[in-house]
Parts: structure tokens; sequence; C-alpha cells
């Protein structure tokens, strides 16, 4: 009796089939490291933007929402999208493989911005765009299961591009009226020829896609001294936070001179994303689909 009692106690203290499994200890995934130098950071921009492309062409709606953070927005000449309705958009575009030069990667804080230029074969509601190569932007984000789109801008447009259309999402109507205010704030700024307000808030990884391909702080620094602007109209704004960085997407109106170069005070597709908040935000991206007529 006794030897039978033992052996049910043994066998009731002896691990089951899932002990092991619910005693192996919890593996955290750590986030992506960043890159040592310029070389490591422009080679893993180089990498993004070809797997991000990859999911473009392939349009599996699954890979691209896994791809994007839940705060994406993008712009493009037609107006701006948010996660679902950029998913939706690309179903649209029968894009093939790009080509992709000029990749610039910069390190913002907690985000990675890529510059580079474009060149793809795409259409638009079933007409063809052009094939030239074209400016584009990105923001990216770490995080426990890898690198995440947060923002994205494409200059890629018809001739002559159309008046944009107004948002087909809503957004958060606090948020909303944030970005309307920092974007004024920034631009009214410029429009003002404060140039040591304008250029305090500029990140110094800072990138820019326009008109006239890719820049960095120093070139609009430079612009700003030497532009006349029109005060600027902001429109539609959208915008949404990803941690520590905020997108704001919006129409924007506002004229602009630069030697030979005038920009019209049409509507335009406008793209920022800053970091931080209050007096120590900085821009860390734009993008401006507007250009000379």
């Amino acid at each position: 009796m006794l030897t039978t009692f033992c052996s049910t106690l043994l066998a009731l203290a002896a691990p089951g089939p899932f002990a092991a499994e619910a005693a192996a200890p919890i593996v955290s995934v750590a986030p992506p490291a960043w890159p040592a130098d310029q070389k490591g950071l422009d080679a893993l921009g180089t990498s993004l933007m070809n797997e991000w492309f990859r999911k473009v062409v392939e349009r599996d709606a699954s890979k691209l929402e896994a791809a994007m953070l839940p705060c994406f927005q993008r712009i493009g000449f037609a107006g701006s999208h948010d996660r679902a309705t950029e998913i939706e958009a690309i179903a649209s575009l029968a894009a093939k493989a790009p080509t992709i030069s000029d990749v610039i990667a910069t390190r913002a804080g907690d985000a990675l911005v890529v510059t580079c230029l474009v060149a793809v074969e795409e259409t638009h509601d079933g007409k063809p765009l052009p094939p030239a190569a074209t400016p584009r932007i990105g923001v990216w984000m770490p995080g426990d299961d890898g690198w995440k789109l947060a923002a994205w801008a494409s200059l890629l447009q018809p001739e002559p591009r159309p008046a944009p259309a107004s948002p087909s999402f809503g957004g958060d109507e606090a948020l909303n009226a944030e970005g309307t205010a920092f974007v004024s704030r920034f631009l009214g700024a410029q429009h003002r020829k404060d140039l040591a307000a304008f250029t305090a808030m500029l990140d110094d990884s800072m990138q820019v896609v326009n008109f006239k391909g890719q820049k960095r702080k120093a070139d609009l620094e430079t612009g700003a001294k030497s532009a006349t602007t029109g005060a600027p109209t902001v429109a539609d704004a959208r915008t949404s936070r990803c941690g520590a960085i905020t997108v704001v997407t919006c129409n924007l109106s506002m004229s602009q001179k630069v030697g030979w170069n005038t920009l019209p005070a049409d509507s335009a597709p406008f793209l920022l994303v800053y970091s931080g908040t209050g007096d120590a935000a900085k821009v860390i991206a734009i993008g401006n689909t507007n250009r000379p007529k």
C-alpha cells in the first residue's frame, strides 16, 4: 500500500507533456540595431526601399498592413491616405518593379528618414504615369518585429497635376487641429522671414523632397533666405502620432518664388513629420507636391 501511495505521489510530481513549454523562459525580441555609420544607414535605407516596393508590386494586403504603423500616412498628387485607404489605393496601381537610385538615409532621433529617386511603370485610373525618375521620401520606426513605415510621399504625378481631393479618412479632431497649427506656425515663420524661428524648427538630419529633388536642412535655410512666399493656407489636415513622431498631411496653398522658379498658390498635397512636442518639436521630413506650371 505504501509503495503504491509513493508511486502515485511521484507520478503527480513528474512533469507533464506541457511542463517544459510552460517553464521555458520568455524570450523578448530586441528592436533592430542602428547602423554605425553613414554607409550602413544608406544600405539600410536601400534595403527598406526595395522591400517596400516588393510589397507594393505584390499587392498583398496582409504584408502591406504588417509593414506600416497604425499611424501611417501617405501623400501623392491625388491627396492623402491612411493605412487602410493606402492598401486600397495600392491594389489599383498595377506598378511594376522600380529602379531605385540616389538613396540618402539619415537618423533623426528614433526615426530613419530615407529619400531616393524612383523610376517605375505605374498607372492611375487606368492611365500610365510618367516613367521618369522622381523623388520619394519615407520615414521608418524600429519596433520589436522590425522596421515599420510611418510616412511616405511620392512626387510622381501626371502633367498637368490635377487639384487634390479631400482625404478619404477622418482622423482625430484634436490631433488634426494640432497638426494644422504646427504647419501654419512653421511655414508662417518662413513667410514672415523669421529665419531664426524657422531654422530652429529644423532637425539637423531632416530631409525634403520637392520639385527640385532631394534636399537637406542647409538647402531649406538657403531657400528661406532667398525665397519670397505667400501666407500659407492649410486645409484638410490629418494628423497621427507614432511614439515620438507626429505625421501631418494636408492640402497646402502657398506661393513661392526663388530665382526663376515660381510656385503658384495652388492647393497641393503636403507632408510634414516632426519629432517631439511644443517648442522642442523639430521637423524631420517634408514632402511638397507643388511645382511650377
